[in-house]
């Protein structure tokens, strides 16, 4: 393993990374050249291009490769490096040295230039001019504030050395004495008054460039309405546990409202008095973020669940208020947990393969009902077709009960002419009870002639008894009746 880790090869650093180093006047300072390789490299030093040699005064190269400065001035700042090479390559090391003059309070990057030492730089970082932190919440250059009330303008920004910041109003410096202060980034304004509208600007600079910010401010005498919540946001939201939930809400309002996030409380037992009750339910109040401004001149804020857990679930509400009373709108957060997931996505899977066994035996089902129904009501109207054509059957005259020729299945052809046709009921043939009737004055006046002469019955056969012979398959039954001549 040892004759492994020593093999052959171009050189390699082993140094820890810091380039910028700090020298004082009439110190000494020994850079060194972090690098190994085998066989060991030639190293090679040069300031700002130029290659250090025996000829200069304070510079000397080590045996173990490191470069060694004494009597350090100012004019010795500037870019090192140091070049290693062997027969399998090279590598170069680069410096920033530092020179920092403690009697004169003044520092040199470049041995050319010097400024003016400040403690609000770091000197093992490179230089940087200022720039805004959070350019995205100075979108909102107009603000509308009422009167009596107060603001505040921030313009924070960094940069090496630490940036400075001042203020102005329509162009003039602000001092102490004016309506606001400085103080940090943050500039506060109290007790607005109509007087207090203009344009008020930041401008922040250090020794290697400036950055500044305008802000409109309207202080109005009153406000006419009170805060507009845009739909459809905040929407009802679905996330899975573990994961980050997110509710913005969109608001319309003349002047920058006071927002607020409240939470359902759905636990009857939950007694906090952070708590308001609205539509006489109870919210607990949630911390509020920072208050963003669209590009469409509404405010935007957001509300943000890290790792969310099902006992964040609920209802949610987005609350805008300013003098002229408050608005809100809700949403709903819910929150899958891992039995869920599984809940959801298995059955639907196994249904989708199942899909025609699933649609199939409902649907035979069904079929085998409605053939069913459909037989029943069947067999129920057949029923109740013969019952009617029994009892409703043809009606028979009266008819004399001492006929000296009764009818017997052989009847003269001259007395009574029958037609053959086939009784419903039965399907078997049966001689026409109605063919050959004579007219209705004819029966009554044989009628009348029989009844002086014999007693008379009335042919119909009770229901129940008629019923019986129907049902009985060996009993055929026949019905007559008889004319007069």
């Amino acid at each position: 393993m040892a004759q492994c880790l020593n093999l052959a090869g171009p050189p390699q650093y082993v140094g820890d990374g810091r380039s910028r180093q700090i020298a004082r006047v009439n110190h000494t300072k020994k850079l060194l050249c972090p690098v190994e390789g085998d066989p060991f490299p030639f190293i090679e030093w040069k300031k700002d291009g130029e290659s250090i040699n025996e000829l200069w005064d304070n510079h000397k190269v080590m045996k173990d490769g490191s470069l060694r400065i004494k009597d350090i001035e100012v004019e010795n700042a500037g870019k090192y490096v140091c070049k290693a090479t062997n027969g399998f390559g090279s590598i170069s090391v680069n410096y920033t040295l530092v020179v920092v003059d403690e009697e004169k309070d003044v520092v040199s990057v470049d041995g050319t230039e010097v400024y003016a030492k400040s403690h609000e730089e770091d000197l093992t970082k490179e230089g940087a001019p200022p720039r805004f932190t959070s350019p995205e919440k100075m979108k909102r250059q107009k603000i509308i504030r009422p009167v009596n009330s107060s603001l505040r303008l921030r313009c924070k920004a960094t940069g090496n050395p630490r940036p400075q910041i001042s203020w102005m109003k329509d162009h003039q410096e602000l001092y102490s004495r004016d309506s606001g202060r400085r103080s940090s980034w943050t500039l506060r304004l109290s007790d607005l008054q109509q007087m207090d509208s203009g344009l008020y600007t930041c401008v922040v600079w250090n020794r290697l460039g400036s950055v500044n910010f305008t802000y409109h401010i309207e202080v109005i005498d009153k406000i006419m309405s009170k805060p507009e919540l845009l739909a459809p946001h905040p929407l009802n939201t679905t996330v899975n546990a573990g994961e980050t939930a997110s509710l913005q809400c969109k608001i319309n309002s003349e002047m920058q409202p006071h927002i607020q996030w409240l939470k359902r409380v759905d636990d009857p037992k939950f007694k906090s008095n952070n708590t308001i009750v609205i539509s006489k339910q109870p919210f607990i109040i949630l911390k509020s973020s920072e208050i963003g401004s669209g590009s469409d001149g509404t405010y935007l804020n957001k509300f943000v669940i890290h790792h969310v857990t099902e006992a964040d679930g609920g209802m949610y509400i987005c609350l805008a208020a300013n003098t002229m009373g408050f608005s809100w709108r809700s949403a709903h957060l819910i929150v899958k947990s891992k039995h869920h997931e599984n809940h959801y996505s298995y059955p639907i899977e196994r249904s989708n393969l199942n899909l025609p066994l699933v649609i199939g035996v409902p649907g035979g089902i069904l079929l085998v009902v409605i053939i069913m129904a459909f037989l029943f009501f069947q067999r129920r109207r057949k029923t109740q077709y013969h019952q009617g054509a029994i009892v409703n059957g043809p009606h028979f005259n009266r008819v004399p009960t001492q006929d000296p020729e009764p009818y017997l299945g052989s009847m003269h052809s001259g007395e009574v002419k029958t037609n053959i046709h086939v009784n419903p009921i039965h399907g078997t043939q049966h001689k026409n009870l109605y063919a050959g009737i004579p007219s209705p004055h004819h029966m009554l006046s044989s009628r009348e002639k029989l009844s002086k002469n014999s007693q008379s019955i009335d042919f119909y056969t009770d229901i129940s008894s008629v019923s019986q012979s129907h049902h009985n398959p060996h009993h055929h039954m026949q019905q007559y009746s008889y004319n007069g001549p």
